[in-house]
C-alpha cells in the first residue's frame, strides 16, 4: 500500500523540529523509520506532517557526561552497537540491541526510536526501566525536562511525550567495574518479537552483589521491576542456589491482551525461568 498523503518537513535544529510538529494535530517524528514507515504504508497512522529530524545537529552523538552515556535521538542502532564507548560503559544495552530484528532494520533504527515506540514485546523497554534510563523531552515552548524511564511508558505504544513535543535523547549510566549483563528471551523463531524478555545487570564487589537491576517485557502494558528478585540477590554471592531462590521472587500482573502471540498463563508460568536465565548469564560475567 502507498501512505496517505501528508506534509515532509527536515528541519535542521530542534527549534525548527517542534515548529515543524506544531503545524498540526497528528504530527509524527521520523528518524529511524523502522515502526512508523510501516504504519505509514499500511495507512494505520495517517499523520498530516512528518518532521523527519535525521538532519537536526548533534542529534547523532554517542558521549559520556557525567557519569551517563547519552544517546541522541537518532543514533543508530548498528551504530550503538558498534561504538567503543557504549560496548565498555553499557554491557547491557548491548545485549539486548543484538537481539532486536535484524542488522538491515538496527541499520536504520534508532535507539530512541524505538524506545518511544514502545512495543510491549520490545527488548530495549525493559532495559532501560532496569537501568533507570532518563529520557531528555523538548516541550512545544522548547523548555527541555528529563524523565526517568520509569515515568516515560505509559500504555502501550504510548510515552510520556507531550503532543507537539520531541525526545532529543536518552541516558544510561555507566556501567561499574565488576558489572556482568544478561539478557533471555522466548521467542517462536529467530529474530521474532519476544513472548517475554528479561534484562538483569549485576555488579559485584568482593564477592558479593552490591546492585542488581532487573526487569522484564512482555508482561503487561509498561516493563516491570523485579524488585523482590533485586532485594534477594544483593548482598550475598551470585551462586546458582541463590540465582534460582531470587528468581522464583518474579511476581507480575500478566495481561493477555499484550501479547496476543502467547496466552498469559504461559508467561506467567515461565516467568521465574527467564529471569533466572537472565541472572546466571549475569552472574557468570563476573564469576570469580
Amino acid at each position: 500500500m502507498k501512505p496517505a498523503v501528508f506534509e515532509y518537513r527536515r528541519p535542521a535544529t530542534v527549534a525548527d523540529a517542534l515548529a515543524d510538529l506544531a503545524r498540526a494535530d497528528g504530527a509524527r517524528v521520523l528518524a529511524g523509520g523502522q515502526s512508523l514507515v510501516p504504519l505509514l504504508n499500511l495507512r494505520l497512522a495517517t499523520p498530516p506532517v512528518v518532521v523527519d529530524i535525521n538532519r537536526v545537529e548533534g542529534l547523532d552523538e554517542i558521549v559520556e557526561r557525567d557519569g551517563r552515556v547519552h544517546l541522541g535521538a537518532t543514533v543508530r542502532q548498528a551504530a550503538a552497537l558498534t561504538s567503543d564507548l557504549v560496548r565498555t560503559a553499557l554491557p547491557l544495552v548491548v545485549l539486548a540491541l543484538t537481539r532486536v530484528a535484524h542488522p538491515q532494520v538496527r541499520a536504520r533504527g534508532t535507539v530512541v526510536g524505538n524506545l518511544c515506540h514502545h512495543d510491549p514485546a520490545s527488548e530495549m523497554p525493559a532495559v532501560a526501566v532496569a537501568l533507570d534510563a532518563e529520557f531528555t523531552v523538548a516541550a512545544p515552548d522548547g523548555s527541555l525536562s528529563i524523565v526517568p524511564a520509569a515515568d516515560f511508558f505509559l500504555e502501550s505504544f504510548a510515552v510520556a511525550v507531550p503532543p507537539g513535543g520531541l525526545v532529543t535523547g536518552v541516558s544510561f549510566p555507566v556501567a561499574a567495574a565488576g558489572t556482568g549483563a544478561g539478557f533471555y528471551e522466548i521467542t517462536r523463531k529467530a529474530k521474532d518479537f519476544a513472548l517475554i524478555a528479561a534484562a538483569v545487570q549485576l555488579t559485584v564487589t568482593g564477592g558479593a552483589v552490591t546492585t542488581a537491576r532487573v526487569a522484564v517485557s512482555g508482561l503487561t502494558h509498561q516493563p516491570v521491576r523485579m524488585a523482590a528478585v533485586e532485594a534477594a540477590l544483593t548482598g550475598g554471592p551470585a551462586t546458582p542456589d541463590a540465582v534460582r531462590d531470587a528468581a522464583r521472587l518474579a511476581r507480575a500482573d500478566v495481561l493477555a491482551e499484550v501479547n496476543t502471540r502467547s496466552p498469559a498463563d504461559y508467561r506467567s508460568r515461565v516467568l521465574p525461568v527467564v529471569v533466572a536465565r537472565a541472572c546466571r548469564a549475569a552472574a557468570s560475567e563476573v564469576a570469580p
